[in-house]
């Protein structure tokens, strides 16, 4: 089952893929009060609060409409009293659980994902009504509170279309909901909404999912025709218009022979596996050059979790190339069966590998390609016992 399934259950996801993925918001309660329970709690709050130091605006408090100054984080007691909301951006990145959530999330859906954490008091509204750009799943851990979701009024707002310069919509919501433990609520990007807590303290989770568009396409393109010699180049002085009419010309021309004869689509989809890192990226000192085969042939490694895997085979079928993570890996001359395995198991060792590769050579030929794989991050030496 995918993470989106489980976050979406009991509701169909293809349903949800059909009718409402970035159109329209979607409230689905939950058959389980403690589906996200594992995720965060008011324990793991109070925890971050205690011992983390956070910079505003990392940290921030919201009342009536309004995010109050960064001097007033020394008096958060105070303004919680008072019915401030407490925001803490990027809790994936503090909290064990929320970290492999988001990885998770990052695996199956290919697009970045970030989750604040929002806590709001009985009967206060921190955020006026505005719209995000990004698409946002709230996740309701403890309390209870109510949401009024509202039209786009600007279709699918890149990141620098904030709705502080847009007027909302007028009119009746077209979903108004209460979300009580368990429960989601989907709100797509540009769509305006605002939600204030009932009778009781409100604990919930935002997961925001950033995904591309086709003007980031574009920015990735310009950044591949900077290494063009024709796009580098300097158009004609205007002392005229026709040589630089001609110029343009010439550009739109190179730019449509450049899409349609490059291979253009599989670079962007590698780029776009770049940028979705897998859970762990770092495992020293072996990943260093150094104490990579600890008990030789009995050494152990792992696969890190998470990682964005695509295997295919070379045109002359004497080897495999692979993508991990937007990383390229040529293996040539290798089987079928080694390469299913090592890039797949969540655990094996250096004897396995020699089962995959019959008449291969400990020294000559594996421990070299063991130490490339560790090297450039793709496995780690497994050192727990």
């Amino acid at each position: 089952m995918s993470v989106l399934a489980k976050i979406l259950k009991p509701y169909s996801e293809h349903k949800f893929l059909e009718y409402h993925w970035t159109s329209k918001a979607l409230f689905i309660p939950s058959e389980d009060e403690r589906k996200f329970a594992d995720l965060f709690s008011w324990q793991k709050l109070t925890d971050l609060l205690n011992f983390h130091q956070f910079k505003y605006p990392e940290l921030r408090l919201a009342l009536d409409g309004k995010v109050l100054e960064e001097k007033e984080n020394a008096n958060l007691i105070k303004w919680c009293q008072s019915g401030a909301t407490l925001i803490i951006d990027k809790v994936h990145k503090l909290v064990p659980e929320i970290t492999n959530f988001t990885s998770e999330v990052r695996q199956d859906l290919g697009y970045s994902a970030q989750v604040n954490s929002y806590c709001s008091w009985p009967s206060k509204q921190g955020f006026s009504c505005h719209y995000d750009t990004h698409e946002v799943f709230i996740l309701q851990i403890e309390g209870n509170k109510e949401w009024y979701v509202f039209s786009d009024t600007l279709k699918y707002p890149l990141t620098e279309q904030k709705s502080a310069s847009e007027t909302p919509p007028e009119g009746d919501p077209y979903l108004k909901c209460t979300l009580t433990p368990g429960d989601v609520l989907y709100i797509p990007r540009g769509h305006w909404h605002y939600a204030v807590a009932l009778d009781q303290p409100s604990l919930h989770l935002t997961l925001g999912i950033h995904c591309q568009t086709g003007v980031d396409f574009l920015d990735w393109l310009v950044g591949e025709l900077r290494q063009n010699e024709a796009w580098r180049k300097s158009l004609p002085l205007r002392f005229d218009a026709e040589p630089l009419d001609q110029s343009i010309d010439n550009l739109i021309q190179n730019f449509k022979e450049y899409l349609t004869n490059s291979d253009i689509q599989e670079r962007y989809n590698r780029y776009l596996d770049g940028l979705v890192k897998p859970l762990a990226r770092y495992s020293l000192p072996a990943q260093a050059g150094f104490n990579i085969f600890p008990n030789g042939v009995k050494t152990r490694f792992s696969n890190p979790k998470f990682k964005r895997l695509k295997i295919s085979q070379l045109p002359d079928n004497n080897g495999y190339q692979v993508i991990v993570s937007g990383k390229e890996i040529i293996l040539g001359g290798v089987t079928e069966s080694l390469v299913e395995n090592l890039f797949t198991r969540e655990r094996f060792t250096g004897s396995n590998v020699m089962t995959w590769l019959p008449g291969f050579d400990w020294e000559v030929d594996v421990v070299p390609l063991l130490t490339h794989l560790v090297t450039e991050g793709i496995i780690f030496v497994d050192t727990r016992v």
